[in-house]
């Protein structure tokens, strides 16, 4: 990206702070919509429009950025094409959604980043918020900080596109971003992701197959399975640096001759997290669980929980 264009996004943000004592901007809120695109999205004004290219890691992408302002708030959406793009296993589908959030993080808005003053009081930093619902395509929301101006960013993943969705302005400076986040949508219907795990699809089923032995419940043996062990996950620098923090849950079996089999991620988190627990699980030693004096599998619910102090 040349450097002469990319502070754009950068005055953009600051001229939001100074719209805040002006009057209200009487903007029009339209319908972005380009023939020959895939979406649709609606912002505040006729947006200014930039062509740009950017590359972080294993990620090259060119598209268009979107930028409007108005009553103080800038609302920015970038339409992206992944150059390299190859479809992604569900079992990829979250190191793909991490890479994405390298992507805008430190390129896209690293132009930001640069230009914030170097007095020490300005900062940069970005959280992890949640998953979004796929309807149908995969996304996920953060907050962040530049300097004095705070917002919300979404992104979203439709095959090789990516769309990104960022709201900023002042602490406690009116805007209408939910507005702008639920306008987005596609013109064509997407088929729905499958349900992403870390290992396998969960199907909410207990596991069926080819092994003919019995998996109990606890309430159903004479002596439930004994943990020896159960070390704690590494907390991955990605996950610091994206602040995440919650609990993965996992539901496995500790099979009758000391392995932990049939992993299923019943509810995950990014950056590295959902990984570390499930390693974490493999590692677990343990007395397997008895019935009627025999050793027999015992179904078990794993939570991981993680913290930034």
């Amino acid at each position: 990206m040349k450097r002469g264009t990319s502070g754009i996004l950068f005055v953009c943000l600051v001229a939001a702070c100074t719209y805040l004592t002006r009057a209200q901007d009487p903007s029009q809120w339209m319908e972005v919509s380009p023939g020959d695109k895939l979406f649709r999205v609606s912002m505040p004004r006729q947006p200014d429009q930039e062509f740009q290219t950017n590359k972080y890691g294993d990620l090259a992408v060119n598209g268009k950025r979107y930028t409007a302002l108005a009553n103080g708030a800038t609302y920015t959406f970038w339409s992206l094409e992944n150059l390299d793009y190859r479809p992604v296993p569900a079992p990829d589908a979250d190191a793909y959604l991490d890479a994405c959030a390298d992507l805008v993080w430190e390129s896209l808005l690293k132009p930001a980043k640069d230009n914030l003053p170097k007095d020490g009081r300005s900062h940069a930093s970005i959280t992890y918020v949640k998953e979004l619902p796929a309807k149908p395509l995969l996304g996920r929301e953060y907050s962040l900080t530049l300097g004095e101006v705070t917002g919300t960013l979404h992104f979203h993943l439709a095959g090789a596109r990516i769309y990104v969705l960022l709201a900023m302005n002042m602490p406690g400076g009116a805007w209408d971003r939910e507005r702008f986040f639920q306008s987005f949508a596609m013109k064509t219907e997407m088929p729905a992701p499958a349900q992403i795990n870390a290992g396998q699809v969960s199907t909410g089923e207990q596991p069926e197959g080819p092994n003919p032995e019995t998996v109990f419940a606890p309430r159903d043996l004479t002596e439930k399975v004994h943990i020896l062990t159960k070390r704690e996950p590494t907390y991955t620098e990605s996950a610091r640096e994206y602040g995440v923090q919650g609990t993965v849950v996992l539901r496995a079996v500790l099979s009758k001759d000391g392995k932990v089999t049939n992993i299923q991620v019943m509810r995950k988190l990014p950056h590295g997290l959902t990984q570390a627990a499930i390693q974490a699980a493999r590692n677990i030693e343990f007395k397997p669980a008895t019935k009627d004096g025999y050793p027999v599998s015992q179904y078990i619910q794993l939570e991981y929980n993680f913290n930034l102090y």
